[in-house]
């Protein structure tokens, strides 16, 4: 109980790692909500419309966002190296 060596360990993360994280987060989720600025059928990839693959791609942003969030706030230390 008072053992807090896990991976998800509370501790205070610098303000700039919080700002990154939630831009991140953020910028691929309001594109992938902004539907005015992808409802067009071209150019299309591979003979795919433009409305769905520009989803797919927000989709993988988020993901791939998302795993570098939880990297910069629960495993890194403060100096930037990884823990053990």
């Amino acid at each position: 109980m008072g053992n807090e060596s896990g991976p998800l360990r509370s501790k205070t993360a610098r303000p700039l790692r919080i700002a990154l994280s939630g831009l991140l987060i953020l910028v691929p989720v309001a594109l992938g909500l902004a539907v005015p600025l992808y409802q067009r059928t071209s150019p299309t990839l591979i003979g795919i419309p433009f409305f769905y693959w520009f989803q797919m791609a927000m989709a993988v942003l988020v993901a791939a966002g998302t795993s570098t969030v939880f990297h910069l706030l629960f495993t890194c230390d403060d100096d930037g190296e990884d823990r053990p």
